[in-house]
């Protein structure tokens, strides 16, 4: 008896075949993401990326596969606007670093975008769809998020439509001053903030800039 299997067709029948391989792919990438970054004996590797970190871009990849993508071209377009702020009683704009930036990231505000059989471990975050850097900023700092700012994620739309597939979203924004102005360092003194855009209302996000708590400076600081 013969059988025939059908793995995979470009027809009307590839989003099942994505889903799966997507599936598959980040099965595979979240195993290995546990041993990353932990040596033999079964230490830390603090050079190493960590297991959230690795977890994250796993998701991401993965999102990307399970929905069928394609690069659109946009035109400039300003997605949205914000503004940072210093907490009240925070040190002013003088006694800020020479050097130091700004990194705003956003996310849907949407878990539930991600696949659930693939967000073990990660909290179902999607992947950052817009991410900017801003030198010596000064407070209370306003900024614009464009076309020139979204990420490869980001700037993908699902196969059929001529739209990013994160279009008409709510966002979650995040920024963090980093004193010295390099986004792979993770200073005890960083300022950290986080805001909410609403695609309905289209108002300015606002995000007060604060310390990382006692918790955030233990993990962060140097040794």
């Amino acid at each position: 008896q013969n059988i025939h299997i059908e793995t995979m067709t470009f027809h009307h029948h590839y989003p099942i075949s994505f889903l799966l391989l997507g599936l598959l792919f980040g099965c595979i990438t979240s195993a290995a993401a546990f041993n990353i970054g932990v040596s033999r004996s079964g230490a830390v590797n603090p050079t190493e990326l960590s297991r959230r970190d690795v977890l994250s871009k796993s998701i991401a990849s993965a999102v990307l596969i399970s929905l069928p993508t394609k690069a659109v071209s946009i035109e400039s377009t300003t997605f949205l606007s914000g503004i940072a702020s210093l907490q009240t009683g925070l040190s002013n704009n003088e006694n800020i670093e020479s050097g130091a930036a700004l990194y705003v990231t956003c996310r849907p505000n949407r878990p539930d975008n991600v696949p659930r059989a693939i967000l073990d471990g990660s909290r179902g975050k999607p992947p950052p769809v817009l991410a900017a850097r801003f030198e010596n900023p000064q407070f209370p700092f306003e900024f614009t998020l464009t076309t020139d700012n979204l990420t490869p994620e980001g700037a993908s739309a699902i196969e059929g439509s001529d739209n990013i597939w994160w279009s008409n979203e709510d966002l979650v924004v995040s920024a963090r001053l980093d004193s010295d102005g390099v986004a792979a360092t993770r200073d005890p003194n960083d300022l950290v903030g986080r805001g909410f855009y609403s695609s309905k209302t289209q108002d300015a996000a606002m995000i007060e800039l604060q310390g990382r708590g006692m918790f955030g400076k233990a993990v962060t600081s140097k040794k």
